[in-house]
């Protein structure tokens, strides 16, 4: 049997799609005689010629992974081709479509079935015996939808085949820069508006000598930038110290890219970080209104997390500090309090991101009570709530926008920082005048930011 997996993958990203890989991996350890190939496309070719290369295939049965930025031109690649190949089996995964499983099917005759969760068994399990018996599958009998009881997930996610060390992935392509890696599977948090702790309710680990396998062979192809994408990669401090220092032994001059919990680091974490050449470190606070974290279900130590700055500031380490717009609670004025007290601890960069309420998540069921509205179109974005309006939404885009051209390029810090502590002008004040100033201009030519530097 001829199997095709493949994505419709973010022009800019990890160049590789470890789930695929996992599922290649994981249906050749079922059955070494099926023929499994991998597809992945950017959001910027066309659906005829994404079309050719799948036909050119002549697969039986294509698996699609599904995410919110990439189901529109999925779901219209998928009627092309039933059109064009009736008999071809069509099945979707991916968190975009697993809270969604009975929509998409009632809506898109051109979809066969829908993987729920956590896909290598069922996966590999339902293009060998059908669906019936097999857990974490939605399909159609009869004209009706089935749901499969869930799937318990993989107590020993080790069981899942190394791409890398099973050589599935062609490290010495010089086309691939970076290379993502999973050294845990799961959330120890369960933030109100994320979706990944209900795919995976509580943590796993991959072992350690696997991990140290991976990143030895990894690191000897001296990719540019590894990304470790455990959701919290130092949730477990001591396990992630030993990651790290696995790292620095093997590392041959690539970057590191993880995502951290900043009341979790200590000065020697920050010294491995270091020494690891983490240049790509994300900090997602979201907010630091106490009633704004509550409603979502976060937490923030603000004694701990600015000693984590602290260490990660002493070694000059570049990070980016997360926060989300339309949170419930979540005022214009309550935002640029946030960004206030966060730029009085120095950080490298902050960035506010926009709202998506995604499907399957608490939030979304809760969104009526916060007054939240939203696009019910892929990527979901909140336009207004109880606490913020459309029109303050909209300034927040601007405001991003001065942030990044007066605080997150550098070239402005110390003017900044000097206004604030000779004037006592808030940056959110400066930075909030800025953005008004700006949008004056209506021409804006090619070099527009080098324009705005003059």
């Amino acid at each position: 049997m001829k199997i095709l997996l493949s994505s419709v993958c973010l022009e800019s990203g990890t160049d590789i799609q470890l789930s695929l890989y996992y599922l290649k991996g994981y249906i050749l350890k079922s059955n070494p005689s099926f023929e499994v190939s991998i597809h992945c496309f950017t959001e910027n070719q066309s659906v005829p010629a994404i079309l050719r290369k799948i036909i050119e295939a002549k697969a039986q049965v294509i698996g699609f992974s599904c995410y919110l930025w990439n189901i529109k031109k999925t779901l219209h690649i998928c009627r092309r081709l039933k059109e064009i190949r009736p008999g071809v089996k069509i099945i979707l995964g991916g968190p975009e479509v697993s809270p969604r499983a009975e929509e998409i099917l009632a809506q898109e005759k051109a979809v066969d079935a829908v993987v729920r969760g956590e896909g290598e068994e069922s996966f590999a399990q339902f293009i060998q015996a059908g669906p019936d018996q097999i857990r974490g599958i939605s399909f159609r009998k009869d004209k009706k939808i089935v749901n499969t009881a869930d799937r318990p997930l993989l107590r020993n996610v080790g069981k899942v085949p190394s791409p890398y060390l099973n050589g599935l992935v062609d490290l010495k392509d010089k086309s691939i820069k970076d290379v993502p890696l999973e050294t845990m599977r799961g959330c120890s948090f369960r933030c109100g508006y994320c979706y990944y702790h209900k795919n995976f309710p509580y943590v796993r680990y991959f072992p350690l000598s696997r991990v140290e396998k991976e990143l030895r062979l990894i690191l000897s192809h001296k990719p540019h930038e590894v990304y470790l994408m455990d959701a919290t990669f130092n949730s477990n401090p001591q396990r992630a110290k030993k990651i790290l220092k696995m790292f620095i032994r093997y590392n041959r001059g690539s970057n590191l890219h993880v995502e951290l919990k900043t009341e979790l680091v200590d000065e020697e974490m920050a010294r491995l970080l270091c020494q690891a050449n983490a240049y790509n470190i994300e900090i997602g606070i979201q907010s630091t209104n106490p009633r704004t974290l509550k409603a979502i279900n976060r937490t923030l130590d603000k004694a701990r997390f600015r000693k984590g700055i602290r260490a990660l500031n002493k070694l000059k380490l570049y990070y980016e500090i997360q926060l989300i717009d339309v949170l419930p609670y979540q005022s214009y004025e309550g935002l640029k309090n946030s960004l206030d007290w966060l730029y009085s601890l120095h950080p490298a960069k902050v960035v506010i991101f926009r709202l998506a309420v995604l499907a399957g998540t608490a939030l979304r069921e809760e969104a009526a009570d916060f007054g939240i509205e939203y696009d019910h179109r892929p990527p979901y974005y909140a336009y207004k709530s109880n606490a913020m309006n459309e029109a303050e939404v909209k300034k927040i885009e601007k405001f991003s926008y001065a942030m990044d051209r007066l605080y997150d390029s550098q070239f402005f810090q110390k003017t900044l920082f000097a206004f604030k502590k000779n004037a006592g002008v808030k940056i959110s004040t400066i930075l909030e005048d800025w953005a008004a100033w700006e949008s004056r201009f209506k021409r804006r030519p090619a070099d527009y930011p080098e324009f705005l530097n003059r």
